[in-house]
């Protein structure tokens, strides 16, 4: 609108976004940690999972005893879990 503030680009509001706001292509859709993520609802998701390029994120919806499971499987094959359980 005419009056916006974040139009004028106040600076007691957000940033808006704009040309060139992206990250670079190579990075896009990687964990910080340098990981793709992949996600694991049971077992066999985890057969798929490359440990050198890929880390697992557990679906909120999997139980705790599919997830205890899940974590076990992981460090035997030396897979990152991005949300394990502390």
């Amino acid at each position: 609108g005419l009056h916006s503030k974040m139009r004028k680009s106040l600076k007691y509001r957000p940033p808006m976004v704009k040309v060139g706001y992206r990250g670079p292509k190579a990075t896009r859709g990687f964990h910080p940690s340098g990981f793709r993520e992949i996600m694991v609802h049971n077992l066999k998701d985890m057969d798929k999972i490359n440990p050198k390029l890929e880390a697992a994120r557990i679906a909120h919806s999997v139980g705790m005893k599919k997830r205890m499971e899940i974590e076990e499987k992981a460090d035997e094959k030396k897979i990152r879990i991005l949300n394990r359980i502390k």
